[in-house]
């Protein structure tokens, strides 16, 4: 009986202990997102971030959210798009669905179901679980990463406005870089991993084996150049449009006229940034960065931040679209999504 006892008293001693390390990143990236929100609103002039919002025209704010919602359906396509390559047969509706229902759950549930953990779940039923993993960790290695070579390029041929400018540029180029450095990756391969690893022991090899092949379900897509084309066309015609949307609220608000590449420069940088998952979401240190980027080009804190937490709140509101598409699936498959990823065979 005591050692029953015992066994018991192990268990619920082990089981806080796995749910703590598994909540423990969020709570750091709480306080950090509180942290660098109360350092930055501490040196703002609140009443005149008020007046930015107050005085902003309707048909500006709805542009503006055309232009967020309108970026997250080419984002859908681009997915699609990387799925058909990979041999998933996925209609464009459907992961037009699946995307909005992965980013209301990243924006709304990010401890406990998250985005991309459902829409491998979600497609993974029918197409197999490691096939959709690969495709939504190529999906994002493209994102992140030519958006990333965009930054550079813009950083090469806009005007420089300050010498810190120069930091951020040595920065960017060297995420560039390493990040075309995992597709060229996920499309050769290493050469034998595995084979390389023998002298490590069974484990080592056992590990290899599976990075191989979740790398060939990349490489299938990751080796078609249109793949690369039309994911490089979406992140390109987004943050141009983006930056109009910039552009216009400064020249709106507050007579500001930065330089469009010059601005584009800092939406890049501060859009690739804000991914260094140190805060929910990007949130505190995205403003952060619009405040350290955009005031060198005459931007005011207070506008910088403005329309930092305007495109924020934008996609906030298209995510709730997700909401739609989530109370369509059957209850059945809501009851049992899965909450970590280790209840998600993707060796199938």
């Amino acid at each position: 009986m005591c050692d029953v006892a015992s066994i018991g008293l192990t268990m619920n001693a082990v089981i806080p202990r796995e749910n703590l390390r598994k909540r423990l990143p969020l709570a750091i990236q709480s306080l950090v997102s509180a942290a660098l929100l109360v350092l930055l609103f501490r040196s703002l002039d609140l009443a005149a971030l008020r007046q930015l919002y107050a005085t902003m025209p309707l048909w500006f704010y709805l542009l503006s959210l055309g232009v967020i919602l309108g970026g997250q359906v080419l984002y859908a396509w681009r997915w699609r798009q990387v799925l058909s390559a990979s041999g998933v047969p996925v209609s464009v509706g459907t992961a037009i669905r699946q995307y909005f229902i992965g980013v209301f759950l990243n924006n709304f549930f990010p401890s406990t179901v998250g985005g991309d953990m459902a829409k491998v779940y979600y497609l993974g039923r029918d197409h197999g679980y490691r096939p959709i993993a690969a495709s939504i960790v190529l999906d994002r290695l493209l994102s992140i990463g030519l958006l990333a070579v965009l930054a550079t390029t813009m950083y090469w041929v806009a005007p420089d406005p300050s010498p810190q400018f120069a930091v951020t540029r040595a920065v960017v180029t060297l995420i560039a870089v390493g990040l075309l450095g995992g597709l060229v990756l996920a499309a050769r391969g290493t050469g034998g991993l595995p084979r390389r690893l023998a002298p490590f022991g069974s484990f080592a090899v056992g590990l290899a084996e599976r990075a191989q092949r979740f790398r060939h379900d990349m490489a299938a897509a990751a080796r078609q150049p249109h793949i690369v084309f039309q994911s490089a066309a979406v992140v390109t015609t987004y943050f141009f449009a983006l930056t109009g949307i910039y552009r216009l609220f400064l020249s709106l608000d507050t007579g500001a006229h930065p330089s469009f590449l010059t601005l584009m420069t800092a939406v890049t940088t501060a859009s690739l940034l804000s991914n260094i998952p140190v805060s929910i979401n990007g949130l505190g240190l995205r403003e952060q960065l619009h405040a350290i980027l955009l005031q060198p080009l005459g931007v005011t804190r207070e506008a910088a931040v403005a329309i930092s937490l305007l495109t924020f709140a934008h996609l906030l509101v298209s995510s709730l679209v997700g909401v739609v598409f989530w109370f369509q699936l059957p209850d059945a498959v809501k009851a049992h999504m899965p909450t970590q990823e280790s209840e998600i065979p993707l060796d199938s």
